[in-house]
């Protein structure tokens, strides 16, 4: 039987055909492949999804691509101008989907690569077979397993306004917490977990994001959990003691006590939707309620 890292391979390899999406266009000639070598673009908002490494694991890198050369392809999301909502230009665009660090690499020592071009319904879709590339990683931290399962979780249930997805022409309802669970062997309420956890992550700073992955940062994934009620900015957090700051602002409810006032004031709440503030009001209730239920 095959492993689930092995799945999760076979898996993004299968989200390229996502949607019956068109093949992308061969590249036969030369000066094709050079062209695109050469427009290749880097998005922070899908390099935010690349497992960082560690010095010396980048430098163990390093050395293998100068001796050996690059083996394994960049993956590129061929896309256009307008796909990515930055006009009404058809012209194409070429995103690094997989293979950053040897993309760097081979660009400071001038090492020649390959390159895959890959076709993606949208840039959410992309992001799901990043996710599923990163979690088919080996030897994976268990800071780094809970961030990617977090972001699968969120991935899943954007836009949905409650954790739950039509299970494709069955119409089924599935919870995608339960059904994640099921995937990696784990509670529903570790994913849940893991969601808090993937959110607050988003406003470390990158180096601390990054210290937190590699296992070698004091901050507790409950600590970073707390940040995702908070409102603050993404990247926000550069520091151990802002964040212990943050923390010590943060209320403490004992939901376990205030269960029935809670359900009472949001009953009430919502009987009386006359102005935004009773609004926000009832959405930070509602809120708290929700983590009473995900402990």
């Amino acid at each position: 039987m095959a492993s689930k890292k092995e799945l999760f391979r076979k898996k993004a390899q299968e989200m390229t055909q996502i949607h019956n999406t068109p093949k992308p266009t061969s590249l036969g000639a030369f000066n094709d492949v050079e062209r695109v070598k050469n427009s290749i673009e880097i998005l922070p908002e899908l390099q935010e999804f690349i497992r960082p490494l560690t010095g010396e694991q980048y430098s163990q890198l390093e050395q293998n691509i100068i001796q050996h050369g690059c083996q394994d392809a960049l993956v590129l999301w061929e896309t256009t101008e307008y796909d990515l909502g930055r006009g009404d230009s058809e012209t194409p665009v070429y995103l690094l989907v997989d293979g950053h660090n040897r993309y760097k690499i081979c660009k400071e020592h001038k090492i020649d690569f390959k390159i895959t071009l890959k076709v993606f319904a949208s840039i959410d879709d992309v992001k799901e077979y990043m996710i599923d590339l990163q979690i088919g990683r080996r030897n994976l931290s268990l800071e780094e397993e809970s961030y990617y399962r977090g972001l699968k979780y969120n991935s899943q249930k954007k836009n949905r306004g409650v954790a739950l997805q039509i299970n494709g022409n069955d119409e089924q309802i599935i919870n995608v917490a339960e059904n994640l669970a099921a995937t990696f062997n784990v509670s529903s309420r570790t994913i849940k977990n893991d969601g808090k956890f993937a959110d607050g992550m988003s406003k470390l700073s990158k180096p601390l994001r990054e210290e937190v992955l590699q296992g070698v940062s004091k901050i507790s994934r409950k600590d970073i959990q707390t940040l995702s009620n908070e409102p603050i900015e993404k990247d926000s957090v550069e520091s151990i003691e802002a964040l212990t700051a943050i923390i010590d602002k943060s209320p403490s409810v004992n939901l376990s006590v205030e269960e029935p006032k809670l359900l009472l004031e949001i009953k009430q709440l919502s009987q009386k939707l006359k102005t935004t503030k009773n609004c926000d009001i009832l959405i930070q209730k509602i809120n708290l309620y929700k983590d009473f239920l995900q402990k």
